[in-house]
């Protein structure tokens, strides 16, 4: 495990509770400090007392969508590295991501695998 990894600490934000759960424990397990939240404020509540270097988070969340989260989270932490998930994104296009912050989209069921390696990719090309 690089010393990268150790140090990153992951804020992910998704609804479905048992999804959350096993990708957090997988990110965990492989080194990264994880904090899990389950809506969009569940997640802003969560940078009061923390600054994660990288977001995960679901477009699809109760309160907000992950675009107007990204958004504010990016506010909050200009720096953070941002990864969108979706089983249905549709209408956003790749540029649009880019443009409002988002660095990386990935489709659901997202590989936990692919999931981490996008993690470390982002922790290291912006330290």
């Amino acid at each position: 495990m690089t010393e990268t990894m150790r140090q990153c600490d992951v804020l992910l934000v998704e609804d479905d509770l048992q999804l959350g759960e096993v990708m957090g424990t997988y990110l965990a397990r492989n080194g990264l400090g994880v904090r899990t939240a389950h809506s969009g404020s569940s997640a802003l509540r969560i940078l009061e007392t923390a600054q994660p270097k990288v977001a995960v988070l679901d477009f699809q969340l109760p309160d907000m969508n992950g675009v107007e989260l990204s958004q504010k989270i990016i506010r909050a932490l200009p720096g953070i590295q941002i990864i969108m998930m979706s089983g249905a994104i549709g209408s956003l296009e790749q540029e649009m991501l880019e443009k409002i912050g988002i660095r990386v989209f990935v489709n659901k069921p997202v590989p936990l695998r692919t999931l981490l390696r996008a993690i470390v990719q982002l922790m290291q090309e912006h330290p």
